[in-house]
Protein backbone atom coordinates (compact mmCIF):
# COMPACT_ATOMS: atom_id res chain seq x y z
CA UNK A 1 0.00 0.00 0.00
CA UNK A 2 2.13 2.83 -1.32
CA UNK A 3 1.87 5.93 0.86
CA UNK A 4 -0.58 4.22 3.23
CA UNK A 5 0.64 3.28 6.68
CA UNK A 6 0.10 -0.37 7.66
CA UNK A 7 -0.76 0.77 11.18
CA UNK A 8 -3.00 3.74 11.92
CA UNK A 9 -4.41 5.51 14.98
CA UNK A 10 -7.93 5.09 16.34
CA UNK A 11 -9.74 6.60 19.35
CA UNK A 12 -11.32 3.92 21.58
CA UNK A 13 -13.28 4.06 24.80
CA UNK A 14 -12.63 0.97 26.91
CA UNK A 15 -15.49 1.34 29.37
CA UNK A 16 -18.83 3.13 29.39
CA UNK A 17 -18.24 6.86 29.93
CA UNK A 18 -14.54 6.13 30.37
CA UNK A 19 -11.78 8.21 28.81
CA UNK A 20 -10.96 7.93 25.11
CA UNK A 21 -7.53 6.53 24.35
CA UNK A 22 -5.75 6.60 21.01
CA UNK A 23 -4.22 3.26 20.07
CA UNK A 24 -2.78 1.75 16.92
CA UNK A 25 -4.74 -0.69 14.74
CA UNK A 26 -3.89 -2.47 11.46
CA UNK A 27 -4.88 -0.66 8.29
CA UNK A 28 -6.90 -2.91 5.98
CA UNK A 29 -4.72 -4.13 3.13
CA UNK A 30 -7.69 -5.66 1.31
CA UNK A 31 -10.17 -3.32 -0.35
CA UNK A 32 -13.31 -4.96 -1.84
CA UNK A 33 -13.56 -4.81 -5.67
CA UNK A 34 -16.25 -2.12 -5.47
CA UNK A 35 -14.87 -0.64 -2.26
CA UNK A 36 -12.66 2.18 -1.10
CA UNK A 37 -10.15 2.88 1.63
CA UNK A 38 -10.84 6.41 2.86
CA UNK A 39 -8.32 8.53 4.76
CA UNK A 40 -10.27 10.49 7.37
CA UNK A 41 -10.13 14.30 7.28
CA UNK A 42 -12.83 15.22 9.82
CA UNK A 43 -15.51 13.63 11.97
CA UNK A 44 -18.55 15.40 13.41
CA UNK A 45 -19.34 15.03 17.10
CA UNK A 46 -22.95 13.87 17.31
CA UNK A 47 -25.25 13.34 20.29
CA UNK A 48 -25.76 9.74 19.10
CA UNK A 49 -22.03 9.16 19.65
CA UNK A 50 -22.39 10.73 23.08
CA UNK A 51 -25.29 8.37 23.89
CA UNK A 52 -23.19 5.36 22.80
CA UNK A 53 -20.27 6.48 24.95
CA UNK A 54 -22.49 7.13 27.99
CA UNK A 55 -24.22 3.75 27.72
CA UNK A 56 -27.66 5.19 26.94
CA UNK A 57 -28.18 2.55 24.25
CA UNK A 58 -27.24 -0.47 26.37
CA UNK A 59 -30.89 -1.59 26.39
CA UNK A 60 -30.71 -2.15 22.63
CA UNK A 61 -27.31 -3.83 22.74
CA UNK A 62 -25.09 -0.88 21.84
CA UNK A 63 -22.17 -0.54 21.81
CA UNK A 64 -21.75 -4.09 20.52
CA UNK A 65 -18.48 -4.61 22.35
CA UNK A 66 -15.74 -2.81 24.24
CA UNK A 67 -13.42 -1.19 23.40
CA UNK A 68 -15.34 0.71 20.73
CA UNK A 69 -14.83 3.47 18.14
CA UNK A 70 -17.58 6.05 17.58
CA UNK A 71 -18.03 8.63 14.83
CA UNK A 72 -20.46 8.45 11.91
CA UNK A 73 -20.24 11.93 10.35
CA UNK A 74 -17.18 11.27 8.22
CA UNK A 75 -15.33 13.25 5.55
CA UNK A 76 -12.11 12.06 3.97
CA UNK A 77 -10.17 11.44 0.79
CA UNK A 78 -9.90 8.27 -1.25
CA UNK A 79 -6.62 6.56 -0.35
CA UNK A 80 -7.10 3.33 -2.29
CA UNK A 81 -9.81 1.97 -4.59
CA UNK A 82 -11.01 -1.48 -5.54
CA UNK A 83 -10.51 -2.92 -9.02
CA UNK A 84 -14.13 -2.28 -10.07
CA UNK A 85 -14.44 1.32 -8.87
CA UNK A 86 -15.06 3.75 -11.78
CA UNK A 87 -12.23 5.92 -13.10
CA UNK A 88 -14.25 9.02 -12.14
CA UNK A 89 -13.47 8.30 -8.48
CA UNK A 90 -9.74 8.94 -8.28
CA UNK A 91 -7.35 8.51 -5.38
CA UNK A 92 -7.22 11.82 -3.54
CA UNK A 93 -10.87 12.68 -4.30
CA UNK A 94 -12.53 14.27 -1.24
CA UNK A 95 -15.72 12.47 -0.19
CA UNK A 96 -18.43 12.37 2.45
CA UNK A 97 -19.16 8.84 3.64
CA UNK A 98 -22.85 7.93 3.80
CA UNK A 99 -22.96 6.27 7.22
CA UNK A 100 -26.35 4.52 7.07
CA UNK A 101 -25.46 1.62 4.82
CA UNK A 102 -27.51 -1.57 4.52
CA UNK A 103 -25.85 -4.92 5.13
CA UNK A 104 -28.18 -6.62 2.63
CA UNK A 105 -28.71 -4.93 -0.73
CA UNK A 106 -31.65 -7.26 -1.46
CA UNK A 107 -33.63 -5.94 1.48
CA UNK A 108 -37.15 -5.00 0.33
CA UNK A 109 -37.16 -1.68 2.17
CA UNK A 110 -33.77 -0.81 0.66
CA UNK A 111 -35.15 -1.54 -2.82
CA UNK A 112 -37.85 1.05 -2.08
CA UNK A 113 -35.13 3.64 -1.48
CA UNK A 114 -35.02 3.66 2.33
CA UNK A 115 -31.38 2.69 2.71
CA UNK A 116 -31.28 3.97 6.30
CA UNK A 117 -34.09 1.62 7.40
CA UNK A 118 -32.65 -1.71 6.24
CA UNK A 119 -33.55 -4.76 8.29
CA UNK A 120 -29.85 -5.51 8.58
CA UNK A 121 -27.66 -2.45 8.79
CA UNK A 122 -23.99 -1.57 8.52
CA UNK A 123 -23.96 1.81 10.25
CA UNK A 124 -20.65 3.32 11.25
CA UNK A 125 -20.33 3.66 15.05
CA UNK A 126 -23.43 1.52 15.65
CA UNK A 127 -23.16 -1.79 13.78
CA UNK A 128 -19.47 -1.48 12.96
CA UNK A 129 -16.73 0.64 14.48
CA UNK A 130 -16.87 4.29 13.54
CA UNK A 131 -14.83 6.98 11.91
CA UNK A 132 -12.69 8.27 14.78
CA UNK A 133 -9.69 6.63 13.17
CA UNK A 134 -7.31 7.59 10.41
CA UNK A 135 -8.62 5.13 7.80
CA UNK A 136 -11.93 3.38 7.18
CA UNK A 137 -13.09 0.89 4.56
CA UNK A 138 -16.25 1.65 2.57
CA UNK A 139 -17.50 -1.61 0.97
CA UNK A 140 -19.10 0.04 -2.08
CA UNK A 141 -18.21 3.29 -3.81
CA UNK A 142 -21.87 4.29 -4.17
CA UNK A 143 -21.86 5.12 -0.45
CA UNK A 144 -19.50 8.05 -0.84
CA UNK A 145 -20.49 11.44 -2.25
CA UNK A 146 -17.67 13.35 -3.98
CA UNK A 147 -16.96 16.80 -2.55
CA UNK A 148 -15.01 18.32 -5.41
CA UNK A 149 -15.71 22.02 -5.83
CA UNK A 150 -16.07 22.78 -2.12
CA UNK A 151 -13.67 25.35 -0.71
CA UNK A 152 -13.32 23.65 2.68
CA UNK A 153 -14.49 20.10 3.23
CA UNK A 154 -13.97 19.55 6.98
CA UNK A 155 -17.12 21.53 7.87
CA UNK A 156 -19.24 19.24 5.69
CA UNK A 157 -18.93 16.24 8.04
CA UNK A 158 -22.10 17.00 10.11
CA UNK A 159 -24.15 17.00 6.91
CA UNK A 160 -23.76 13.20 7.10
CA UNK A 161 -26.17 13.04 10.05
CA UNK A 162 -27.35 16.36 11.49
CA UNK A 163 -27.82 17.98 8.09
CA UNK A 164 -29.24 14.80 6.55
CA UNK A 165 -31.70 14.05 9.35
CA UNK A 166 -33.13 17.56 9.44
CA UNK A 167 -33.40 17.72 5.65
CA UNK A 168 -35.53 14.56 5.69
CA UNK A 169 -37.55 15.83 8.67
CA UNK A 170 -38.49 19.04 6.87
CA UNK A 171 -39.12 17.21 3.60
CA UNK A 172 -41.58 14.90 5.38
CA UNK A 173 -43.83 17.74 6.59
CA UNK A 174 -44.06 19.54 3.23
CA UNK A 175 -47.35 17.96 2.19
CA UNK A 176 -49.05 19.32 5.33
CA UNK A 177 -47.95 22.93 4.88
CA UNK A 178 -50.03 25.61 3.20
CA UNK A 179 -48.92 29.17 2.36
CA UNK A 180 -48.47 31.35 5.44
CA UNK A 181 -48.68 28.41 7.87
CA UNK A 182 -46.47 28.35 10.96
CA UNK A 183 -43.82 25.71 11.66
CA UNK A 184 -42.35 25.18 15.13
CA UNK A 185 -38.81 23.81 15.50
CA UNK A 186 -38.07 22.58 19.01
CA UNK A 187 -34.41 22.59 20.00
CA UNK A 188 -31.51 24.59 18.56
CA UNK A 189 -28.71 22.22 19.40
CA UNK A 190 -26.63 20.32 16.86
CA UNK A 191 -29.64 19.68 14.60
CA UNK A 192 -31.82 22.73 15.08
CA UNK A 193 -29.86 25.30 13.07
CA UNK A 194 -29.81 22.93 10.10
CA UNK A 195 -33.57 22.36 10.49
CA UNK A 196 -34.29 26.09 10.48
CA UNK A 197 -32.27 26.49 7.29
CA UNK A 198 -33.92 23.55 5.53
CA UNK A 199 -37.34 24.95 6.46
CA UNK A 200 -36.43 28.21 4.75
CA UNK A 201 -35.14 26.36 1.67
CA UNK A 202 -37.90 23.75 1.28
CA UNK A 203 -40.84 25.74 2.69
CA UNK A 204 -40.23 29.37 1.73
CA UNK A 205 -43.95 30.16 2.01
CA UNK A 206 -44.09 29.18 5.70
CA UNK A 207 -43.39 31.15 8.88
CA UNK A 208 -40.79 29.64 11.19
CA UNK A 209 -40.71 29.73 14.99
CA UNK A 210 -37.79 28.15 16.85
CA UNK A 211 -37.53 27.56 20.60
CA UNK A 212 -34.79 26.49 22.99
CA UNK A 213 -34.18 26.59 26.72
CA UNK A 214 -30.79 28.29 26.27
CA UNK A 215 -30.43 31.97 25.48
CA UNK A 216 -26.96 31.39 24.04
CA UNK A 217 -28.33 28.84 21.56
CA UNK A 218 -30.98 31.31 20.39
CA UNK A 219 -28.35 34.02 19.97
CA UNK A 220 -26.03 31.69 18.03
CA UNK A 221 -28.82 30.58 15.68
CA UNK A 222 -30.07 34.10 15.07
CA UNK A 223 -26.65 35.13 13.74
CA UNK A 224 -26.73 32.35 11.15
CA UNK A 225 -30.40 32.30 10.10
CA UNK A 226 -32.47 35.47 9.98
CA UNK A 227 -36.21 36.05 9.43
CA UNK A 228 -37.07 33.45 12.07
CA UNK A 229 -38.91 34.08 15.34
CA UNK A 230 -36.64 32.80 18.12
CA UNK A 231 -38.23 32.27 21.54
CA UNK A 232 -36.73 31.11 24.82
CA UNK A 233 -38.68 28.38 26.56
CA UNK A 234 -40.37 29.51 29.77
CA UNK A 235 -43.70 29.20 31.56
CA UNK A 236 -45.33 31.49 28.97
CA UNK A 237 -44.02 29.81 25.82
CA UNK A 238 -47.39 28.45 24.67
CA UNK A 239 -49.04 31.82 25.25
CA UNK A 240 -46.27 33.54 23.29
CA UNK A 241 -46.59 31.14 20.35
CA UNK A 242 -50.36 31.53 20.28
CA UNK A 243 -49.89 35.29 20.18
CA UNK A 244 -47.38 35.01 17.32
CA UNK A 245 -49.77 32.81 15.31
CA UNK A 246 -52.80 35.00 16.23
CA UNK A 247 -54.46 31.97 17.78
CA UNK A 248 -54.14 29.81 14.67
CA UNK A 249 -51.55 27.52 16.20
CA UNK A 250 -48.77 25.86 14.24
CA UNK A 251 -49.30 23.50 11.32
CA UNK A 252 -46.23 21.42 12.08
CA UNK A 253 -43.85 20.69 14.94
CA UNK A 254 -40.38 19.30 14.28
CA UNK A 255 -39.26 18.08 17.68
CA UNK A 256 -35.49 17.65 17.88
CA UNK A 257 -35.69 16.77 21.58
CA UNK A 258 -38.71 14.43 21.82
CA UNK A 259 -39.12 13.91 25.54
CA UNK A 260 -41.77 14.54 28.18
CA UNK A 261 -40.73 18.18 28.42
CA UNK A 262 -41.64 18.77 24.79
CA UNK A 263 -44.21 16.39 23.30
CA UNK A 264 -47.06 16.89 25.83
CA UNK A 265 -46.58 20.66 25.67
CA UNK A 266 -46.06 21.49 21.99
CA UNK A 267 -48.68 19.07 20.71
CA UNK A 268 -51.26 21.34 22.36
CA UNK A 269 -50.61 24.21 19.97
CA UNK A 270 -50.97 22.21 16.76
CA UNK A 271 -53.71 23.34 14.40
CA UNK A 272 -56.33 20.86 13.19
CA UNK A 273 -54.92 18.43 10.59
CA UNK A 274 -51.40 19.39 11.63
CA UNK A 275 -48.38 17.12 12.00
CA UNK A 276 -45.98 16.32 14.85
CA UNK A 277 -42.61 14.98 13.69
CA UNK A 278 -40.56 13.20 16.37
CA UNK A 279 -36.88 13.39 15.49
CA UNK A 280 -34.81 13.75 18.67
CA UNK A 281 -33.66 10.81 20.75
CA UNK A 282 -33.44 12.65 24.06
CA UNK A 283 -36.26 10.67 25.67
CA UNK A 284 -36.65 6.88 25.74
CA UNK A 285 -40.42 7.06 26.25
CA UNK A 286 -42.83 9.97 25.90
CA UNK A 287 -46.42 10.65 26.89
CA UNK A 288 -48.62 11.19 23.84
CA UNK A 289 -51.76 13.31 24.47
CA UNK A 290 -54.07 11.12 22.41
CA UNK A 291 -57.24 13.11 23.21
CA UNK A 292 -55.79 16.20 21.51
CA UNK A 293 -54.22 14.34 18.62
CA UNK A 294 -57.28 12.26 17.77
CA UNK A 295 -59.85 15.04 18.06
CA UNK A 296 -57.81 17.27 15.74
CA UNK A 297 -56.70 14.39 13.48
CA UNK A 298 -53.08 15.26 14.07
CA UNK A 299 -50.58 13.15 12.13
CA UNK A 300 -47.79 11.72 14.30
CA UNK A 301 -44.71 10.85 12.26
CA UNK A 302 -41.06 10.09 12.95
CA UNK A 303 -37.76 10.67 11.17
CA UNK A 304 -34.68 8.48 11.41
CA UNK A 305 -31.83 10.15 9.51
CA UNK A 306 -32.21 10.02 5.69
CA UNK A 307 -31.72 7.90 2.58
CA UNK A 308 -28.76 7.82 0.22
CA UNK A 309 -30.82 9.89 -2.25
CA UNK A 310 -31.47 12.45 0.51
CA UNK A 311 -27.75 12.58 1.26
CA UNK A 312 -26.91 13.29 -2.36
CA UNK A 313 -29.48 16.11 -2.41
CA UNK A 314 -28.10 17.56 0.83
CA UNK A 315 -24.62 17.80 -0.70
CA UNK A 316 -25.98 19.32 -3.92
CA UNK A 317 -27.85 21.99 -1.97
CA UNK A 318 -24.82 22.72 0.21
CA UNK A 319 -22.64 23.06 -2.88
CA UNK A 320 -25.07 25.62 -4.33
CA UNK A 321 -24.86 27.57 -1.04
CA UNK A 322 -28.50 26.98 -0.11
CA UNK A 323 -27.45 26.52 3.52
CA UNK A 324 -24.65 27.89 5.65
CA UNK A 325 -22.76 24.79 6.82
CA UNK A 326 -19.52 26.58 7.73
CA UNK A 327 -20.58 28.99 10.48
CA UNK A 328 -22.52 26.21 12.24
CA UNK A 329 -19.13 24.74 13.17
CA UNK A 330 -18.35 26.56 16.39
CA UNK A 331 -15.54 24.32 17.65
CA UNK A 332 -12.74 22.39 15.98
CA UNK A 333 -10.79 19.80 17.93
CA UNK A 334 -7.59 17.96 17.02
CA UNK A 335 -7.35 14.19 16.77
CA UNK A 336 -5.47 13.83 20.05
CA UNK A 337 -6.48 12.10 23.28
CA UNK A 338 -6.72 15.43 25.05
CA UNK A 339 -8.95 17.03 22.42
CA UNK A 340 -11.20 14.01 21.81
CA UNK A 341 -11.94 13.79 25.54
CA UNK A 342 -12.41 17.54 25.72
CA UNK A 343 -14.87 17.44 22.80
CA UNK A 344 -17.08 14.74 24.30
CA UNK A 345 -17.09 16.28 27.74
CA UNK A 346 -18.03 19.68 26.35
CA UNK A 347 -20.87 18.09 24.37
CA UNK A 348 -22.02 16.25 27.49
CA UNK A 349 -22.09 19.52 29.42
CA UNK A 350 -24.04 21.29 26.66
CA UNK A 351 -21.17 23.69 26.00
CA UNK A 352 -20.93 23.26 22.23
CA UNK A 353 -23.16 25.64 20.31
CA UNK A 354 -24.02 24.57 16.78
CA UNK A 355 -21.71 21.74 15.87
CA UNK A 356 -18.21 20.57 16.77
CA UNK A 357 -15.86 18.55 14.59
CA UNK A 358 -12.63 16.64 15.11
CA UNK A 359 -10.07 17.48 12.42
CA UNK A 360 -7.32 15.02 11.47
Amino acid sequence: MTGIRKIHKAAFFYEIAGPFKIDEVPTSEEVPPYGLLVKTRSVGICHSDLHLWQGDYKSIGLPKSLPWIVGHEIVGTIAKKGSLVPESLREGTPVLVYAWQPADENDEIVAEGYTQLASRRRRYAFDIEGGLQEYIVVPHYKYVIPLEGFEEIESIAPLGCAGLTTYNAVKKIRKYIRPDDYILIVGLGGLGIYAVQWAKVLLPEANIIAVDIREEALQFASKIVRDVVYTKVNANTIEIINKITKGRGVRAVIDLVSNNNTVPIYSKILATKGVYNLVGLMGHEVTIPTQILIRKEIALITTYTGSLADQINVIKLAKSNKINYKEIISERFKFTEEDVNKAFNKLKEGKILGRGIIVF
